[in-house]
């Protein structure tokens, strides 16, 4: 049934309907087949028609109005779907600008080790021997830059 999706719905609901009329009003027409002469034999053939057309089209309303019906859900979940893009636009944007707040603690922390590093060149190269300050910077520069205040802080002490 997927060639009726090419029918406009309004038409093919007045299909449906003039259907169902057409089939309940051979009823009369099958009772009042017996007042013509040489319908009596026309009246099972008449009740018989009309009970399967009435039949077809109250079998193609239920079909439409299940169709319809499935329609306006998918026309609701599409809903939803965009409602859902642009708060994933929106939560990818926050998300962006988090990340870059990050890259820029990370190129902060580590210019600084490496202002430090020049800084302690100097006692470094002097005796030869590695100061202590030499460690903690060499250790700070391995850890985790998010936590720059307190690395920072304990470095410089």
């Amino acid at each position: 049934m997927w060639w009726l999706s090419f029918i406009p719905d309004a038409i093919l609901q007045q299909a449906i309907l003039i259907l169902i009329f057409i089939g309940v009003s051979l009823y009369p027409v099958a009772f009042f087949a017996t007042v013509v002469p040489g319908g009596k034999r026309y009246k099972p053939f008449i009740f018989a028609l009309a009970t399967v057309i009435t039949i077809l089209g109250f079998y193609f309303e239920g079909s439409y109005s299940t169709e319809m019906a499935w329609r306006t859900k998918v026309k609701e979940v599409e809903a939803k779907v965009e409602i859902a893009k642009k708060e994933s636009e929106d939560a990818n944007k926050k998300l962006a600008v988090k990340s870059k707040e990050k890259q820029k603690v990370r190129v902060q922390y580590y210019s600084t080790v490496k202002e430090r590093i020049v800084e302690k060149k100097i006692q470094i190269d002097a005796k030869c021997e590695l100061d202590p300050v030499v460690t903690k910077i060499h250790n700070n520069a391995a850890t985790n830059p998010a936590k720059v205040s307190v690395i920072v802080e304990d470095a410089n002490k």
